[in-house]
């Protein structure tokens, strides 16, 4: 189905493993309505059909438009993506490999669809309405339980040959060091994601360190989030120092091997863990003035995202508006 080229309203939604969020706007971006639902990931393919399809209808009621009078819906999606919306691989979307997502979302709504990659849908979104709507390329990475990439390139996102590109969590920073999800070892995402924040914490107080937080936890390694060592970290607990400046130093690698690769003008770095402050940023800053090329970094801004939870929304709005000629 092609957009709706004499629709008046746009839609973005942002599909995660725990909850979809879908939001309505008018053409010149005033938000009117939102739907959330969650999206029961491990139920399988067609319930997550079924409660996308919710969110975006929830949306609409609330926004009080007719599903005839949207132009469009840009849908991000965790995983890889074909452009005609098949999913060929989806961390934590269990048996929807090869599932027409799309199609079948556009069949319950009545909503022309567009779909990428969730990643690269939230740094159309920076490129569009956040931190990059004054540069042509940037690089997007998201700090979280997992690390994505998302890439703009002369104001086009990059998706790769098919549908693999940008993922940047997989860029090997470490080689023979912690073991990805993947199967390799030593990736950016193994290096610096949650659970691996929160491993080296652990390791480094079962040595025998002292250290404030461990003691603020009773020594229990299941409480302990990254944002409970960002917390300490900043009242001087040295092992929680020590964790966030190793995790700022993996992470400014894989920038600067991205700036060195790319030479864009802006990499932003979104996700809650990026929210950890300066003791993450310093070291990371540190990282990427080591090893990125002099002269390309000149020319690049680090900097953190502006949109937070709405880059997805934001990116899928693009996207719509893109397709419609109303960028």
């Amino acid at each position: 189905m092609q957009p709706n080229l004499s629709g008046q309203y746009v839609v973005g939604v942002d599909v995660g493993g725990t909850n979809s969020r879908a939001a309505v706007f008018t053409l010149d971006g005033k938000r009117l309505g939102e739907g959330r639902e969650p999206t029961f990931a491990e139920r399988g393919p067609s319930v997550v059909v079924e409660q996308v399809s919710r969110a975006i209808e929830a949306a609409l009621t609330d926004a009080g438009v007719r599903a005839e009078d949207v132009a469009g819906a840009g849908i991000g999606m965790p995983g890889r993506i074909t452009p005609e919306g098949v999913v060929l691989w989806s961390p934590n979307f269990p048996d929807i490999e090869g599932v027409p997502l799309l199609s079948l979302i556009q069949e319950r709504t009545g909503v022309p669809i567009r779909m990428e990659n969730d990643v690269n849908i939230a740094a159309l979104g920076e490129f569009t309405f956040g931190a990059g709507r004054d540069v042509q390329s940037l690089v997007m990475l998201t700090l979280g339980t997992g690390i994505g990439g998302g890439i703009v390139l002369n104001g086009q996102v990059w998706s790769g040959a098919n549908a693999g590109g940008a993922e940047i969590g997989h860029m090997v920073v470490n080689p023979g060091g912690r073991q990805c999800g993947c199967g390799n070892h030593g990736c950016l995402e193994a290096m610096a994601q949650r659970d691996a924040i929160v491993e080296r914490a652990v390791l480094k107080f079962q040595s025998g360190r002292p250290s404030a937080l461990a003691e603020a936890v009773e020594y229990q390694a299941d409480r302990i989030t990254p944002a409970l060592i960002a917390e300490f970290a900043g009242k001087g607990d040295q092992v929680c120092l020590e964790t966030m400046a190793e995790t700022g130093h993996w992470v400014g690698i894989g920038v600067a091997n991205m700036i060195n690769i790319l030479n864009p003008e802006m990499v932003i770095i979104g996700g809650g863990i990026s929210q950890a402050g300066p003791i993450l940023w310093e070291p990371l800053m540190r990282g990427v003035r080591s090893y990125a090329i002099h002269e390309s970094l000149q020319v690049c801004r680090v900097v953190p995202a502006e949109l937070g939870d709405d880059a997805g929304i934001m990116g899928g709005v693009a996207m719509i508006l893109k397709a419609i000629g109303k960028s």
